[in-house]
């Protein structure tokens, strides 16, 4: 079995695929994620949005959801929205080019 430290990195990883739509860029470079936890097979994201009134934060809540169910070894999941510390553009790592993804398309 993995790490705990290795684990973290395939979720982190897994993570860059949630793609803020309004921002075009994904949640783990813009730093909106706070903490990874894992007990055992359950994990726990930690993650904040870019305003408390973000109209996106159920859509980021299921596409945290979405890509963890996709890694394997992984039972159970968690995703808890945060507002403290307050996110800051100071948490976005450096050189990340925004709209880099377009946003998502409605199905018709």
């Amino acid at each position: 079995m993995s790490s705990v430290t290795d684990q973290r990195r395939r979720i982190a990883r897994k993570l860059k695929e949630v793609i803020d739509p309004e921002l075009g860029v994904n949640i783990v470079d813009l730093g909106l994620v706070y903490n990874i936890l894992i007990e055992d097979r359950h994990v726990i994201i930690v993650y904040t949005t870019t305003t408390p009134g973000c109209p996106m934060r159920r859509y980021l809540q299921q596409q945290i959801q979405q890509a963890l169910t996709e890694i394997e070894g992984i039972e159970s999941t968690e995703s808890k929205l945060v507002m403290k510390p307050e996110w800051t553009v100071d948490m976005i790592v450096p050189n990340v080019e925004f709209f880099a993804f377009p946003p998502p398309q409605l199905n018709k």
